[in-house]
C-alpha cells in the first residue's frame, strides 16, 4: 500500500470545504459563484477563500477606519502570486465585482466592497536591497514601518508614507508623499520598475523601456484601475541621518491667531515653492489639539488649539535649525525639540513628540477627510480665515488640519512623464475629523464640508488622489487633470474586458473633443504597441514573448 504524506493544506480545505457544504444553496446564488467553483479554486489556492460567517470573517473584512463596514461576499486571503491569479478568475469568470487590498487605508473606503475582497497582504517579504547600486525591490503589500527600518539599516532612502501601518500598492499608485519629498520627489517619481497582473492573470513588467503607457499610468494614475501591483523596484538614496525640528505656537486667543498668521505669511514669502526654499527642508504645518504645549512644563488641564511647524531637515542639526531660524524668530514661538538620527527615529519624533497629533486617547475613532491644493499666494486675511475657523467651529479635540508643503524635487519632475500632475501646488490642504459615537457624526461632517466649502475661493481644482472622498466634486479632472486623456487610453488598453471598477475609477471615455485630448509623445508611442509580455507571464494559451532586443 502506498504511503500516505500528511498534507496541511489537504487538511484544512477540507475543513473549509465541510463548512461549505452545510451552507445552503442561496449562499452561493448570492454571491454569484457555485459550491463547486469555489471548491476548485480553494484547492488551487495556497491562501484561504473566507465566506461571510466562517472563522475570521469579521475581522478580516475590516478596514483601517471603523468608518467604513464593507461585507464582501467572499475573501481571497493570497499567500502567492498565483493565488491572486487564482481569486482574479473567479469573478472574471462569473461577472462578481471585486477589489483589491494591499493595506486597506483608502481614504474613501475603496479597499473593499460587496463583491470578493482579494487580499494580497500574505504576499509582503523582506525588501530585496541592493546597497552597491542603490535599487530595492519591494512586494506592493510591504508596510513602510519595516520599509524604512531595512532601508535606514543600509544608511538608504527612497520617500515613503508617514504611517508605518500604509503598505506600499495604494500609496504609489497615487503618487505618495512624505517628510522627504521635497529633497527626492515623490514616492512614485522614484519608480523604476513595476510587476502587474492583468486582468487575465497575465504579469507585465512595466519601466521607462517596456510597457512605458502603464508605468506611466500607475505612478500617480491611482491603485485598482489597471491591475494588481505586486511589486516595485525603487532608486535609493544615501542618507544615514537626518534632523527634525518641531515649532509650537498657542492657538486660543485673537493674538494667538494673529501670531499664526504671520508666522503663515513668512513660511508663504520664504519657504514655500517660488521662494527659493532650500530642497533639504520638508515642512508641514498643522493645527491640532494638544494638551502639551512646553515640553519643559506640566500638561495643561484640558486640550487646546495648537498651531505647529514640523521640518524635517536633511543634514546635520545645526544646518536645520539655521534653515528654520525665522520661523522660531517668530513670536511666540516654542521649540518643542530639535533632534538628530536615522529617519526612522526622527519621523517618529516629528509625528508622535511631545504628543501624537492627534492624540486618540479611547482607541481607534471613525475618520474623514478632505484635500484641497492651493497654487497661489493667500492674503493674510484668508490665512486668518482658515485658523479661525478651526479654532471657532472645530467639533471636538481629535479634529486636525494640516498644510503638507509642495515645490523642490516635486516641482521639478516633468508634469508629462507621470500621471501625478500636482506640481505647481504650493501646498495640500488637509482636513481630518474623527468620532467614536455614531451621533457625533453629523456634527464633524457639517464642520469638514463647511470647511471645503471655504476653501473654495482658494484651491486650484486639484485633489490628491490618495486622500480621495466620495464626494469630490469633479473627482477625475480633480485627480488627474491633464493626465486624464492618456490614462482613459491606457485604461481600455490594459484592462478591455472593464473589470477594474471602483466608484472613482479611471472611466472608459471621456467627453472631450480628440483634438483637445493631449497625449505626451512618448506615452502616444508606447500606446501604439502590443503588451510586452517578456520576464512576465503571457495569457493562458498565448506563446511566452521573446526577449526584446536592446533599444
Amino acid at each position: 500500500m502506498p504511503k500516505r504524506i500528511y498534507s496541511r493544506k489537504n487538511a484544512r480545505d477540507a475543513e473549509l470545504f465541510s463548512l461549505w457544504d452545510k451552507r445552503d444553496d442561496a449562499d452561493f446564488k448570492k454571491m454569484g459563484i457555485t459550491r463547486a467553483s469555489l471548491k476548485a479554486a480553494q484547492a488551487a489556492f495556497q491562501g484561504v477563500f473566507v465566506m461571510p460567517g466562517d472563522p475570521g470573517y469579521d475581522d478580516l473584512r475590516q478596514l483601517s477606519n471603523p468608518a467604513f463596514n464593507p461585507n464582501p461576499c467572499v475573501i481571497a486571503m493570497c499567500e502567492s502570486e498565483n493565488d491572486v491569479a487564482v481569486a482574479i478568475g473567479l469573478p472574471n469568470a462569473n461577472g462578481l465585482p471585486f477589489t483589491v487590498r494591499s493595506g486597506g487605508h483608502c481614504t474613501a473606503g475603496f479597499s473593499a466592497g460587496f463583491g470578493m475582497l482579494i487580499d494580497i497582504a500574505g504576499l509582503a517579504a523582506e525588501p530585496q536591497i541592493n546597497p552597491l547600486t542603490r535599487i530595492a525591490t519591494v512586494s506592493a503589500a510591504l508596510r513602510f514601518g519595516p520599509f524604512n527600518q531595512a532601508l535606514a539599516a543600509y544608511g538608504l532612502h527612497v520617500p515613503g508614507g508617514e504611517c508605518d501601518d500604509v503598505a506600499i500598492g495604494g500609496y504609489v499608485q497615487g503618487g505618495g508623499i512624505g517628510f522627504t519629498s521635497t529633497t527626492y520627489g515623490m514616492n512614485c517619481d522614484n519608480v523604476i520598475e513595476m510587476r502587474v497582473m492583468l486582468a487575465d492573470g497575465s504579469i507585465v513588467v512595466a519601466n521607462e523601456q517596456q510597457n512605458y503607457d502603464l508605468w506611466w499610468a500607475m505612478r500617480g494614475g491611482t491603485g485598482g484601475n489597471f491591475g494588481v501591483l505586486l511589486s516595485v523596484t525603487y532608486q535609493l538614496y544615501p542618507m544615514e541621518e537626518v534632523s527634525g525640528i518641531a515649532l509650537a505656537w498657542p492657538l486660543v486667543t485673537a493674538d494667538d491667531i494673529a501670531n499664526a498668521t504671520n508666522v503663515m505669511m513668512l513660511l508663504q514669502n520664504q519657504y514655500m515653492l517660488g521662494t527659493g526654499a532650500p530642497d533639504n527642508l520638508t515642512l508641514q504645518v498643522l493645527v491640532v489639539y494638544q494638551t502639551i504645549l512646553d515640553p519643559q512644563m506640566p500638561p495643561l488641564n484640558q486640550s487646546i488649539p495648537v498651531f505647529m511647524v514640523r521640518g524635517l531637515w536633511v543634514g546635520d542639526l545645526k544646518s536645520g535649525l539655521a534653515a528654520m531660524a525665522a520661523i522660531a524668530d517668530m513670536p511666540g514661538c516654542i521649540i518643542q525639540f530639535a533632534t538628530f538620527g536615522s529617519y526612522p527615529e526622527v519621523l517618529d519624533a516629528l509625528l508622535n513628540k511631545p504628543q501624537e497629533q492627534p492624540v486618540e486617547d479611547q482607541g481607534k475613532p471613525n475618520q474623514d477627510k478632505a484635500s484641497r491644493y492651493v497654487a497661489s499666494d493667500l492674503t493674510p486675511t484668508q490665512w486668518s480665515q482658515i485658523l479661525t475657523y478651526f479654532v471657532n467651529n472645530a467639533p471636538n479635540a481629535l479634529t486636525y488640519m494640516y498644510l503638507e508643503f509642495y515645490g523642490g524635487a516635486i516641482a521639478r519632475y516633468p508634469i508629462g512623464s507621470s500621471a501625478f500632475i500636482h506640481r505647481d501646488a504650493h501646498f495640500d490642504a488637509v482636513m481630518d475629523v474623527y468620532w467614536y459615537l455614531p451621533n457625533e457624526r453629523k456634527a464633524n461632517e457639517a464642520f469638514l464640508n463647511g470647511w471645503i466649502q471655504m476653501m473654495e475661493t482658494m484651491w486650484n481644482g486639484e485633489v490628491y488622489q490618495n486622500y480621495c472622498k466620495i464626494n469630490v466634486p469633479d473627482y477625475a479632472n480633480n485627480y488627474w487633470g491633464s493626465a486624464l486623456p492618456g490614462l482613459v487610453k491606457v485604461k481600455n488598453k490594459y484592462d478591455p474586458g472593464r473589470l477594474f471598477t471602483f466608484a472613482q475609477q479611471v472611466p472608459y471615455q471621456i467627453s472631450v473633443p480628440l483634438e483637445k485630448q493631449v497625449i505626451p509623445d512618448a506615452l502616444a508611442a508606447a500606446l501604439a504597441k502590443e503588451i510586452d509580455y517578456t520576464g512576465g507571464r503571457a495569457p493562458a494559451g498565448r506563446a511566452p514573448a521573446q526577449p526584446s532586443r536592446a533599444r
